[in-house]
């Protein structure tokens, strides 16, 4: 009996060890910090309903800066401690103070050793965070959403021409300035006048939204025929009084995200929807976790499918009906907010 013992007990060791325990029978939870400027939005809960949809388990550790540039150290002190397995970063602001700038980041305030994955950021390589998009750092990788500010342009000169275009600088939001920028080099090439006004910025350093109703009463005198509203956290918050001033004064807007279209009364927008970028940012963020593949060999990718917004309820008040070739392309929007 012993002998027979002897020889089965090995086998019966082997045959346990195959056997899922209590602790191995569930995936460990990634553990995946995401830094916030603006809560969890539409990016955000596109970003962890990837996650579910492909049922995989992941415990997010939420921070929000609440648009408030000074909460962002602490949020990355706390993470630095924690040690997360990946660090997501909402916007251009909050990017570049956890990652600080590709040709020099400082250890001792910014993220150096953990992988980091940015979304919602305008225009990383003017931001500083990478040299090209082709050229991720070592741990720093993410994605873009906004279009070429000339897809841009041209996207709305195939709805309505334009010679004067209005536009309220942030200076408080480097989206914002870079914004400016881009509208600046291509007003020289396509055949418009840029009309700048900026937010007065208060000492403790917030925009002052109260100057929105007398900087939309400038446009009207100078004559602005469309606006442009930016890849700007402080104005999309404000994006009803921007939208419904200018509307109120004849003056269509033309908005960088889906937001001002979508829920407020932009006339149109050829966007990359949040939640889009969100989900196409968790693919890459799986790159990371799953396959182990540094960030440095994921390039910076923009989203393949975005829309083109019109609102059809402000074209009607305009008086400016889309044209009919792009009805065919379109994604109507604005109906039933209107309905209600």
């Amino acid at each position: 009996m012993k002998r027979l013992t002897d020889r089965l007990l090995p086998l019966l060791l082997v045959a346990a060890s195959l056997l899922p325990t209590p602790a191995a029978a569930e995936a460990t939870p990634y553990r995946v910090a995401m830094l916030l400027f603006r809560g969890c939005e539409e990016a955000c809960r596109g970003f962890q309903g990837y996650f579910r949809q492909h049922g995989i388990a992941a415990e997010f550790i939420l921070r929000d800066a609440a648009q408030d540039k000074r909460r962002i150290p602490a949020m990355v002190e706390e993470v630095r401690r924690l040690k997360p397995d990946l660090v997501v970063t909402w916007g251009s602001t909050v990017t570049l103070e956890t990652v600080g700038s590709w040709k020099g980041a400082d250890p001792r305030r910014h993220i150096t050793e953990l992988p980091v994955v940015f979304m919602i950021v305008s225009d990383p390589v003017a931001l500083g965070v990478i040299e090209a998009p082709d050229k991720p750092r070592a741990n720093v990788t993410g994605t873009l959403y906004l279009l070429p500010m000339e897809t841009q342009i041209k996207a709305a000169r195939s709805y309505l021409d334009f010679k004067r275009v209005g536009y309220i600088v942030n200076e408080t939001e480097p989206n914002s300035i870079t914004a400016r920028d881009d509208l600046r080099a291509l007003a020289k090439t396509h055949g418009f006048t840029l009309v700048e006004r900026s937010l007065p910025v208060s000492p403790a350093g917030a925009p002052d939204a109260r100057a929105i109703p007398a900087i939309l009463d400038a446009f009207r005198q100078e004559k602005v025929d469309l606006i442009y509203q930016g890849p700007d956290t402080f104005l999309n918050s404000r994006r009803e009084q921007l939208t419904d001033g200018a509307l109120a004064l004849g003056i269509p807007v033309f908005a960088a995200a889906e937001n001002p279209v979508q829920n407020a009364r932009a006339l149109l927008g050829v966007v990359n929807k949040y939640e889009d970028v969100g989900r196409f940012t968790a693919a890459q963020a799986l790159r990371v976790l799953r396959d182990h593949t540094p960030p440095s060999r994921i390039p910076v990718e923009l989203p393949r499918n975005f829309s083109y917004l019109i609102n059809l309820p402000v074209a009607l008040q305009l008086g400016r009906y889309p044209p009919l070739k792009l009805l065919d392309v379109a994604e109507i929007v604005g109906i039933q907010a209107e309905d209600r």
